[in-house]
């Protein structure tokens, strides 16, 4: 078998050819043609245009004229198969891992439980305390509030209903705010004597100084609401002063009345 380079006369393409051969098979577009032709084209290409028309599907039996075995429909073929076994079954993936794989040693698991349930006892345990604590120094300043309400000369409700008084509030980690419901007007300076009261009444029940201005006034904030606005006063360690308590005035009401 003598082998030469030859070019498809349909589509172009380079050709391997058997010279022994009569005819060629383009591997490309299945044109069946003479191989001296196929090795005349190669030789002298100028002027040849290349129709590239679709050729007849051969059949599979049919004899072969080309240097290497081709067989019929191989990609097709093989894409189906991948498909319908894709389908099927399941293909197992290297280096690929499921919950299922990790597994974890029962060791660990009990050592993370232990730690997680000591965690809980630690915060229970200091939360518990600190609550039940504040609770206590609450009560406690609650039974002198009425001499805070006298100092700054307001009408203060100290009713209690549902557990709850109706005309005062005290909040915050240290029972450091205290809120204030009166139905009369009021001035700054009488806003600034409950300021002062509550401050001593805190103290004498923590046990601050009012030369430790860093427990004794820092952050305690008193809010009255009066109907003339809301009056806030915020403690600095130096204690607090008149020119310190802010007031937001309400809005007046818009008359309905055309003028």
């Amino acid at each position: 078998m003598a082998t030469e380079q030859g070019i498809c006369k349909n589509c172009g393409s380079l050709l391997m050819v058997n010279s022994n051969d009569d005819l060629c098979e383009c591997v490309f577009c299945d044109c069946v043609f003479p191989s001296a032709e196929a090795i005349e084209i190669f030789n002298n290409p100028d002027g040849v245009e290349f129709p590239n028309l679709p050729q007849p599907k051969r059949d599979a039996k049919a004899s072969r004229h080309t240097v290497t075995p081709v067989f019929e429909d191989v990609v097709e073929k093989a894409v189906k198969v991948d498909k319908a076994v894709n389908k099927e079954t399941k293909v197992e993936k290297l280096f690929e891992l499921s919950p299922d794989d990790v597994k974890t040693p029962k060791k660990v698991k009990t050592i993370v439980y232990a730690a997680t349930a000591a965690c809980l006892v630690i915060v229970l345990g200091i939360s518990i305390p600190l609550c039940v604590l504040r609770t206590s120094h609450a009560k406690k300043i609650e039974n002198n509030i009425t001499r805070c309400i006298s100092d700054a000369q307001m009408s203060v409700s100290t009713v209690v209903e549902d557990g709850y008084a109706t005309g005062y509030k005290i909040s915050g980690q240290t029972n450091n705010k205290l809120s204030l419901v009166t139905s009369d007007e009021v001035e700054k300076s009488q806003v600034l004597a409950a300021f002062e009261s509550f401050c001593a009444i805190r103290g004498e029940e923590y046990g601050y100084s009012s030369s430790d201005g860093a427990h004794y006034y820092k952050d305690v904030v008193l809010t009255v609401y009066a109907p003339n606005g809301r009056f806030t006063v915020e403690g600095k360690k130096d204690g607090a002063s008149e020119d310190s308590v802010e007031l937001v005035v309400p809005e007046e009401e818009e008359s309905d009345s055309e003028t």
